[in-house]
C-alpha cells in the first residue's frame, strides 16, 4: 500500500526526498555511533572518524539534492520570466516550452492559456479602437497623416487626401512619391530620423482640385514611440513607432491678420490727413503775422478738420462695437415713414445747397417696425447724404418705401455719378473709397459710412443691395423683415448683442 505523499506531484517527491535523506543520514550516523559504543566494538573501530565521515557525506548529499531541486525549479521560473516580458511587449503568440507532468507543467498550460484569451482580446481590442480611430480620422475638420518608420503612409484621413489631391489607396506608399511638398516631406523625415527632435511646426501651401485659391496649412508633426514595458528599456531607435502629422487650415486666420494690418494701416492713413492739417494750420494761428480774416479760415479749416476726425472715429468705433456684439439694441416700435421723413426735413439743407430735388414715394400708412430707432436714423442718414454728396447740382434723388406682408422695402436712388463694377463688390468694406470718376476723387469722406449702415441692417436681421451703373447714378435698397408682434415689456428693454 502506497502512502498518501506518494501520489502527489513529483516537484513535492522531490523535496520530500531531499528533506527525508538530510534528516534521516544524521539519525542513521547517530544509531550507528551509538550501535558500535554499546557493543564495545569501539577499539577497533575509530567511531569519530565514522562519524564525521558520515556527517561530511549527508552534507555532500544534502548539496547535491539542493542543486538538483533548485536548478529543476529555477529553470522554467526562468522560461516564465522570459515569457511574461515578451507578452509584456506585445508578443501574444510566444508559448513557453514546458511540458512536464508537475505543477510547473500544468501552470506552463495555464500561462498559455491565458496569453491565448489576453490574445484575443487584444485583437478585439484592436478591431475596436481601430474602428473608434478611423471614425475620428474621418469626422475631425483636420487632415491627419501618419507614417511609419519608413516613411510609409500607414493612416491618412479623407481631408488630407482632398488637400493633396491623393486617393484612397495612398496608404502603404511612401511618402515622398505622393506628396509634392518638399517643406512637409523633409520635416517628417526629420522627426522620423532624429530621436533628439520631438515635433516641430510648419506652414505649407496647397492648391486642392476645384479651388481657386492656396490653402494655408499649419503642419505640426510629432514622433510616436513605445515607452516601453516595465523594467525594459529600449534604444531610441527601437522606440520609434512612426510619425503622426496634424494638418491646420488657418487660411481664414492669416487673412485676418492681413485684414488687421491693412485696416491698422488704413485708420492710420486716414488720421493722419486731418490732423496733419489741424496741425499745420494751428502752427499758421501762432503766428502774429496773421490777419484776423486768415485767422478765421484757419480756424474754419481747422473746425471742419476737427468734425471730420471726429465723424471718423465715431464711426469707426460704432463698427467696432457691432462687430465684437457688444453694441446696445433698443428696440421700439418705429413708423418707418415717419423716420424717413424726419431724416429727410432735418436734413435738407443739404440737398437745398446743390439744388437737388429729394421727392419720398410712400404708401399713405405703413406697418410700424420693430428697431433701433437711432441707428435707423443714422444708416438712412448715411444712404441720403452719400445721394446728395455724390450728385451733381440740380439732380434728383428719390426716396421709396414699399410694403409686403413679410417685409419692408426702402429704396435710396440718385442719378449721380454711379459706381463701376469693379468697385461694386467692394463699396461696403472699411475705408474703401470710390475713385472710378475724376468728379469724386476730391469729395471727402470717411470710407467708414457703408460699412456701418450694412452693420446697423444686418443687426436688424435685414440685407442692403446696390444697382449702378457708372455715369448713371446708384439705388441702394434695404429690405427689413416684419418682426412678430412684441410685448411692451420685451421692446423696451434693452438687448446686448452677442
Amino acid at each position: 500500500m502506497k502512502l498518501p505523499f506518494l501520489k502527489s506531484s513529483s516537484i513535492f517527491k522531490k523535496l520530500f526526498l531531499m528533506a527525508f535523506v538530510v534528516s534521516a543520514l544524521p539519525v542513521l550516523l547517530s544509531w550507528v555511533y551509538f550501535l558500535y559504543a554499546g557493543n564495545g566494538v569501539g577499539g577497533k573501530i575509530d567511531l569519530p572518524f565514522v562519524y564525521y565521515g558520515f556527517l561530511i557525506l549527508t552534507l555532500l548529499l544534502a548539496l547535491i539534492g539542493a542543486y538538483y531541486v533548485g536548478k529543476e525549479i529555477s529553470r522554467p521560473i526562468m522560461q516564465f520570466k522570459k515569457s511574461a516580458l515578451e507578452i509584456a511587449r506585445g508578443n501574444f503568440d510566444h508559448k513557453i516550452s514546458i511540458n512536464s507532468n508537475d505543477e510547473i507543467g500544468k501552470l506552463a498550460k495555464i500561462f498559455d492559456y491565458m496569453t491565448e484569451e489576453f490574445r484575443k482580446q487584444h485583437i478585439q481590442g484592436s478591431l475596436s479602437q481601430k474602428k473608434q480611430i478611423e471614425t475620428i480620422l474621418q469626422e475631425i475638420g483636420d487632415g491627419v497623416i501618419v507614417t511609419d518608420v519608413n516613411n510609409k503612409i500607414l493612416r491618412i484621413n479623407s481631408v488630407a487626401i482632398k488637400w493633396f489631391n491623393l486617393d484612397e489607396n495612398s496608404e502603404k506608399k511612401p511618402l515622398r512619391d505622393l506628396i509634392e511638398d518638399e517643406t512637409l516631406v523633409k520635416c517628417i523625415e526629420e522627426i522620423s530620423r532624429n530621436s533628439e527632435k520631438k515635433s516641430a511646426t510648419i506652414e505649407i501651401t496647397t492648391l486642392p482640385v476645384g479651388e481657386t485659391k492656396p490653402v494655408i496649412l499649419q503642419a505640426l508633426a510629432s514622433r510616436i514611440e513605445d515607452d516601453g514595458a516595465v523594467g525594459v528599456e529600449l534604444e531610441p531607435e527601437e522606440r520609434l513607432i512612426g510619425v503622426a502629422t496634424i494638418l491646420r487650415d488657418i487660411t481664414h486666420e492669416k487673412e485676418i491678420d492681413r485684414l488687421k494690418t491693412e485696416l491698422v494701416s488704413l485708420v492710420a492713413h486716414e488720421l493722419r490727413s486731418p490732423l496733419t492739417c489741424i496741425s499745420g494750420f494751428s502752427e499758421l494761428l501762432l503766428d502774429k503775422t496773421v490777419t484776423r480774416d486768415q485767422s478765421e479760415e484757419y480756424a474754419s479749416i481747422i473746425l471742419k478738420e476737427s468734425n471730420r476726425l471726429s465723424e471718423l472715429i465715431n464711426k469707426f468705433l460704432d463698427i467696432s462695437k457691432i462687430e465684437a456684439g457688444k453694441s446696445q439694441v433698443r428696440k421700439t416700435p418705429v413708423d418707418i415713414k415717419m423716420l424717413v421723413e424726419k431724416v429727410l426735413d432735418f436734413n435738407s439743407q443739404l440737398a437745398d445747397k446743390k439744388e437737388i430735388r429729394v421727392k419720398l414715394e410712400a404708401p399713405p400708412e405703413v406697418t410700424t417696425i420693430y428697431a433701433d430707432r437711432n441707428m435707423m436714423e443714422q444708416a438712412i442718414l448715411n444712404l441720403y447724404s452719400n445721394a446728395i454728396k455724390y450728385s451733381p447740382e440740380k439732380a434728383q434723388v428719390i426716396v421709396r418705401i414699399t410694403e409686403s406682408k413679410q417685409e419692408f422695402q426702402i429704396d435710396i436712388e440718385d442719378t449721380g455719378f454711379g459706381i463701376s463694377e469693379d468697385s461694386l463688390p467692394h463699396i461696403f468694406d472699411k475705408f474703401y473709397r470710390i475713385t472710378d470718376d475724376e468728379k469724386v476723387q476730391d469729395i471727402t469722406g470717411s470710407g467708414l459710412g457703408l460699412s456701418l449702415v450694412k452693420e446697423i441692417i444686418e443687426i436688424h436681421g435685414g440685407i442692403i443691395k446696390v444697382k449702378s451703373k457708372l455715369g448713371h447714378g446708384s439705388r441702394f435698397t434695404i429690405i427689413l423683415p416684419k418682426n412678430e408682434q412684441m410685448t411692451e415689456e420685451v421692446y423696451i428693454t434693452e438687448q446686448i448683442v452677442a
